[in-house]
C-alpha cells in the first residue's frame, strides 16, 4: 500500500514538472523577438493589432523579393564555393516560387545580417563574380528597402547597416557567408563578411534546384545595352490577364467601412458629400473620390492624430514608420485589392518629412497605376500627417496576350536609345477594366 502511494506521488510530481516545463517553453517563445516577424514574413499573415478593426489579409509581408536567382555549385563536394558558369536557376514573374525559395533562405539571411562585419567597397567585377562564380542566392526586392527596415522585418532587431538596397546576394565561402549589395543611395557595391553564419546551412537551403537557363544581361552580347544586372529567363513568360475594378464605387457605405478599417470610431465621425465623399473625426479626415482615391489629412497638432509613430531611436523610428504605414495600407487595401500584393517602393526623406511609397504587384509583376503607386504616406514630427490610397481590385481573367520575346524587346530598347535601362514586365492600370502585361524599361540610375 505504501509503495502504491509513493508511485502515485511520483507520477503526480512528473505531471507537475511537465506542466511547468510546458509553461516555461511558452514563456520563452513569447519573449523571443524573432518569432513574430518571421511568422508574418513567411506565412503572410494579416495584421493582428490596431490601427483599424478588420484584420485583413497581409499581402505585402515586406521583405519578400519579386525575383530571385540561385547560382548552382559544381558536383564536387570539395568545391563548395565554386560555381559552374551558366548554371543558374532564376525565378521571376512567379510569386509562389519566389515565396517558397525565400522561406528556405530567410534563416541564413537573418544569421548573416545579424553577424555581418563592416561593409567594404568592392568593384563591379567583384559584384559580377558574386552573381555568377560562387554558390549563392540573388534577391531582387524591386523596391528600395533601407537596411534597418529589412532587418526589422526579418528579426525585429536593429542593425548598424544603413544602406538602402534593392539587390542583394548571399554567397558561401570557406568559413562563412558573404553579403553583397548595391547601395541605391550612392550606386556603389559593398561586401559584408560573416564568420558566424553557416555556409553549409545556406548550401542546404539551395539544394535540389536545377538549371533553367536564367542569365544576367552582362553575360550576353545580345543584351549589352540593358542594365547589366537585368535578370532574364530562357523562356518567354506568359503572364495572366487581369480584370480591374474600383472597389469603392458604392459611395458612403464603402467610405464608412474604409474609415472603420483605418481606425476611425463611427460614433464620433461625421459623413457628408461635396464633389467627393468625406469622413471627418476631429482633426482627422478622409476624402474619397469617384475613381477610388482616398486622401487622409491630419490638420491638428503634429504627432497627435490618429496615427502616431512610436519613437525608438533613429533606425527604430524608420522601421516603425515604414511598418506602421504598411499596416495602415494593408488595413485599407489588403481585403480590397483582390489578387494583388503590396511591396515597398521607397522610403525617402523629403522637404516635408519622410515619404513612404507602396506599389501593387500581380504574381511578381509591378502594376503601374495612374499615380505610379498604390499608396503614399507622409510622416512628420512623430506621426502620419497625410496619405493617399489608390484602391483597386484585381482578378485573374485568363491568359494574357502573347509577350514579345526578350531579345526583340531588348532590340527595341536599343533602337530607342534607352541604353542602360532595365527591361521588365509591368501591368499598366489607367483606370480601365482589364490589364495585360507588357515590357517596360526602368532607369535604375534615378530609381
Amino acid at each position: 500500500m505504501e509503495n502504491k502511494r509513493k508511485i502515485r506521488a511520483i507520477e503526480v510530481m512528473k505531471d507537475i514538472l511537465i506542466l511547468l516545463l510546458a509553461a516555461s517553453a511558452l514563456w520563452l517563445a513569447a519573449q523571443t523577438s524573432l518569432v513574430p516577424p518571421l511568422r508574418g514574413l513567411l506565412r503572410e499573415e494579416g495584421r493582428q493589432t490596431s490601427p483599424g478593426q478588420s484584420q485583413g489579409v497581409d499581402r505585402g509581408a515586406g521583405a519578400l523579393p519579386l525575383a530571385m536567382a540561385v547560382n548552382l555549385p559544381t558536383a564536387s563536394p570539395d568545391a563548395l564555393t565554386e560555381g559552374t558558369e551558366g548554371t543558374r536557376c532564376g525565378l521571376r514573374y512567379d510569386q509562389a516560387a519566389c515565396h517558397e525559395l525565400f522561406q528556405r533562405v530567410a534563416g541564413p539571411l537573418v544569421e548573416t545580417l545579424s553577424s555581418a562585419g563592416e561593409p567594404e567597397a568592392v568593384s563591379r567585377r567583384q559584384w559580377e563574380r558574386a552573381l555568377t562564380d560562387t554558390l549563392g542566392v540573388y534577391m531582387d526586392f524591386q523596391g528600395q528597402i533601407p537596411m534597418p527596415v529589412l532587418m526589422g522585418w526579418l528579426s525585429g532587431e536593429d542593425t548598424r547597416l544603413t544602406a538602402t538596397v534593392r539587390r542583394m546576394v548571399l554567397t558561401v565561402w570557406e568559413d562563412g557567408v558573404d553579403l553583397y549589395y548595391r547601395d541605391e543611395e550612392d550606386g556603389g557595391y559593398y561586401r559584408c563578411r560573416s564568420e558566424v553564419a553557416d555556409p553549409f546551412s545556406l548550401a542546404e537551403a539551395l539544394s535540389g534546384l536545377t538549371d533553367n537557363g536564367a542569365f544576367y544581361a552582362f553575360e550576353s552580347e545580345l543584351y549589352r545595352d540593358l542594365d547589366p544586372d537585368t535578370l532574364l529567363l530562357a523562356e518567354t513568360p506568359a503572364p495572366a490577364a487581369y480584370a480591374a475594378a474600383n472597389p469603392m464605387s458604392a459611395g458612403q457605405e464603402t467610405l464608412q467601412a474604409l474609415v472603420q478599417d483605418l481606425g476611425f470610431s463611427l460614433n464620433s465621425t461625421s459623413f457628408y458629400s461635396t464633389d467627393e465623399q468625406v469622413a471627418r473625426s476631429g482633426d482627422d479626415s478622409v476624402r474619397l473620390s469617384d475613381r477610388g482615391t482616398a486622401q487622409y489629412q491630419f490638420e491638428g497638432r503634429k504627432g497627435a492624430g490618429l496615427f502616431p509613430i512610436q519613437s525608438q531611436g533613429e533606425t527604430g523610428d524608420l522601421f516603425n514608420s515604414v511598418e506602421t504605414c504598411r499596416q495602415i495600407a494593408l488595413s485599407a487595401l489588403g481585403t480590397r485589392c483582390g489578387e494583388a500584393r503590396l511591396y515597398l517602393i521607397s522610403a525617402r526623406t523629403g522637404g516635408e518629412g519622410l515619404e513612404i511609397d507602396f506599389g501593387y504587384s500581380l504574381n511578381g509583376i509591378p502594376v503601374l497605376t495612374e499615380g505610379g503607386r498604390a499608396a503614399r504616406f507622409l510622416v512628420a514630427e512623430g506621426g502620419i500627417v497625410q496619405f493617399s490610397l489608390y484602391l483597386r481590385s484585381y482578378t485573374t481573367a485568363g491568359t494574357g496576350a502573347p509577350i514579345l520575346p526578350a531579345r526583340q524587346a531588348a532590340a527595341a530598347v536599343r533602337a530607342r536609345g534607352l541604353k542602360g535601362r532595365e527591361l521588365l514586365l509591368t501591368y499598366s492600370d489607367t483606370g480601365g477594366d482589364s490589364l495585360s502585361a507588357g515590357w517596360s524599361v526602368r532607369d535604375n540610375g534615378e530609381g
